[in-house]
């Protein structure tokens, strides 16, 4: 789905402008240096958006992945390692991946099983 590949993709250009920092030539005094997410984090949190995009829509992996990297920001965030300059716009998205996700559609054994029986039925027939 391309709304979920875009989320991905400005959260992880999120993840990666906050840990650039810039500067003016032309300034004689030197700006002060725009709080960064330590590095660990962020690897952590784009690694679970990676697999996010990555894995089927709809699917449990990529339900699950949300569910992590929802709680990874949080845990962040509470750890005081996230400055408060991106702590909304950080949440914000991880809880939109979360709430896009639709309920786990893969099918679980009792349904196969279930189809089983209905195929080998209606071979008997």
């Amino acid at each position: 789905m391309r709304w979920r590949s875009a989320s991905v993709t400005a959260f992880s250009c999120t993840l990666l402008l906050a840990g650039c920092g810039g500067g003016n030539v032309d300034q004689t005094k030197p700006r002060p240096r725009p709080p960064r997410i330590p590095a660990d984090v962020a690897q952590r949190l784009a690694a679970e958006a990676d697999l996010i995009a990555s894995a089927k829509p709809g699917s449990c992996t990529a339900r699950a992945a949300a569910a992590r990297l929802q709680a990874e920001a949080l845990e962040a965030i509470q750890s005081h390692r996230v400055p408060p300059r991106y702590q909304e716009p950080l949440m914000s998205a991880a809880n939109g991946l979360v709430a896009r996700q639709s309920v786990c559609a893969e099918p679980t054994r009792k349904d196969d099983k279930k189809r089983h029986e209905k195929k080998k039925h209606e071979k008997d027939l």
